[in-house]
């Protein structure tokens, strides 16, 4: 049962009141025509998360979606890979550096990227690691792709090639955060360096404690003989030694 009275979301990230009117409406044309005119999307209005332009799906035709999403994903040359590819260049020459579909769980089924003009994109190949909650796993072949959000709401994309590994990180969907070490390409953004979508593979994972670091001092504060007791402020003593002002 879905949760929303729309099917599928066109995320935007950058606010409403900081893009002009008529270029949003361009953004909500060429999102119809991604999703297919002739399957009747419906427009359900802007919700102000980022931008989430919402539309809703007759579902007579969600399996016609869904396959031209697949598409749109699978194969640059189709017609719902060309449309994906000129709303990524709208996101590229409105400096916007990320933008998502959604479905109606909130689940990322498609990701898109804008490369501003006025930024020079670097790329490095390396080993590395990523924090952050997995929100998806996606494919039904030899290579899956995992989808994790961080903790700069950045939603990312890497490559999966071992069936029991992907088993291992789906069992942890949404229900905390984890380690993701990854091989490949990576990208120096406006944010910082990040795994370019699907250039990356996952080698392995592991789930990270979340326990909020006040109740750690408060169980070292505990030990007899620990030094965090006598510290009037635990918390400013730790932020002196991480170089956290």
């Amino acid at each position: 049962m879905k949760s929303n009275n729309w099917t599928y979301m066109l995320r935007i990230m950058r606010n409403p009141n900081r893009i002009p009117m008529e270029r949003l409406g361009e953004y909500v044309r060429e999102f119809a025509r991604l999703l297919g005119t002739e399957n009747a999307p419906i427009f359900k209005g802007i919700k102000k998360a980022s931008t989430g332009l919402k539309a809703y799906i007759p579902p007579a035709h969600e399996r016609d979606v869904k396959i031209r999403l697949f598409q749109a994903q699978s194969n640059p040359d189709s017609r719902a890979g060309k449309i994906r590819q000129l709303i990524a260049d709208m996101l590229g020459k409105d400096a916007i550096n990320d933008a998502q579909i959604l479905d109606a769980h909130e689940n990322v089924v498609l990701q898109l990227r804008g490369e501003s003009d006025c930024f020079q994109v670097e790329r490095l190949q390396q080993k590395g690691t990523v924090d952050g909650v997995v929100t998806g796993i996606v494919g039904a072949d030899d290579t899956m792709t995992l989808h994790l959000r961080d903790h700069l709401n950045q939603d990312l994309r890497m490559e999966i090639r071992n069936e029991a590994l992907a088993r291992e990180l789906l069992l942890n969907f949404r229900t905390g955060t984890v380690r993701v070490y990854i091989e490949g390409s990576w990208l120096r953004t406006e944010s910082g360096w990040k795994p370019e979508a699907s250039k990356c593979r996952v080698e392995r994972f592991e789930i990270l404690d979340d326990t909020p670091i006040g109740q750690i001092f408060e169980a070292l504060a505990a030990i007899d003989g620990s030094e965090w007791k006598s510290l009037k402020d635990p918390m400013s003593e730790w932020r002196s030694l991480r170089g956290i002002h």
